[in-house]
């Protein structure tokens, strides 16, 4: 997934001319609407995305947008401005960040959650039961004060250790520079989310080096929290103004994804084809190969609130800045 570092969290102030913002796209959110020209769906360049992709490429009903396109999004910077200028009408984002966004000012609602695991230690030990079993070991963990090590300390606490002290961590400030101290043998453990893991692995692969998703996160958060295996990761979001305005774009959005996900997560080979051209900078076939240890299951964001509170409130206990500072309000969960 792309990176949120802890210093765009707190470069982020509550940003202005958000009136004109929602005037502009109020304009356009009338229920006597005419039909748009384009609904643009932003999301990551990563295998989650492809779900998006997917509704893109499907159409959209003519009485509601001429088109619809997918388009690929780098920074949080860059999810904002279109969000609050209504160039994107849809946005997947992690939720902590879609949360962090909320709280900075940006007018979001979680529409859903659709990713529930995407997080591994990868490793050359083939099992570890758990996050214990690293006493006095280093691992690599990419993005300091993100969700990866925040997570991983979270974890490390609910088997009385602690990161730094019990296990060292090692920060690199990209994914991709861990997956290739993996693979060069430089390394024995790293915190990876997909597509890292499967790059890593397959990277090693061809140095003669076997790497392991030794511990799924889910797995690890299962234990600690005595919950089901799901950690909700990721969803899409939307101006409440599009709920307000054009509800019936809302709601295809909602039917459409609903089918999308599910078949992202069967058709892998077809899902990774069908993107490649939108996500150009991850190879087809590693995208293809991590779709099965992503967690894909849609879930309306109102029938999940309680989870997704629970996992933000302790990520909150361990870094504010992670989720924005506090819990959103009723207003950050969309009700339809």
């Amino acid at each position: 997934m792309v990176r949120v570092t802890r210093r765009q969290f707190l470069s982020w102030a509550a940003y202005a001319g958000a009136s004109a913002a929602l005037g502009a796209l109020a304009s356009g959110c009338r229920p006597a609407a005419q039909p748009l020209e384009t609904v643009i769906i932003q999301g990551a360049a990563s295998p989650p995305s492809l779900a998006l992709v997917r509704v893109a490429q499907q159409g959209v009903p003519a009485n509601l947008a001429k088109a619809a396109r997918f388009q690929v999004w780098s920074t949080v910077d860059e999810v904002r401005a279109r969000i609050t200028s209504g160039q994107a009408h849809f946005s997947g984002l992690p939720v902590n960040v879609a949360a962090t966004l909320y709280n900075r000012g940006v007018a979001v609602q979680l529409l859903n959650v659709y990713i529930w695991g995407i997080l591994y230690l990868v490793s050359r030990t083939p099992h570890i039961a758990s996050l214990g079993d690293l006493r006095g070991e280093t691992v690599l963990i990419p993005f300091r004060g993100d969700l990866p090590d925040i997570l991983t300390q979270y974890l490390l606490r609910h088997e009385g250790l602690s990161l730094g002290s019990d296990v060292q961590p090692s920060y690199l400030s990209a994914a991709p520079e861990a997956a290739q101290l993996l693979a060069a043998g430089r390394a024995q453990h790293a915190v990876l989310s997909e597509p890292s893991a499967t790059l890593a692995i397959q990277k090693a692969q061809q140095n003669g080096i076997t790497l392991y998703r030794a511990l799924d996160y889910a797995q690890a958060w299962a234990a600690a929290t005595g919950r089901a295996a799901r950690i909700p990761m990721a969803g899409v979001v939307a101006h409440p103004e599009l709920a307000r305005g054009r509800p019936e774009l809302l709601s295809w959005f909602q039917r459409s994804f609903r089918e999308a996900v599910p078949w992202v997560a069967a058709h892998a080979e077809e899902a990774a084809q069908a993107g490649a051209q939108a996500i150009q900078a991850i190879p087809p076939a590693v995208m293809r190969d991590s779709v099965p240890y992503i967690q894909f299951s849609f879930e309306q964001a109102r029938a999940v609130r309680e989870e997704v509170e629970f996992f933000l409130s302790q990520m909150q206990a361990l870094s504010a800045e992670l989720i924005g500072g506090a819990l959103p309000p009723d207003a950050f969960y969309y009700q339809g």
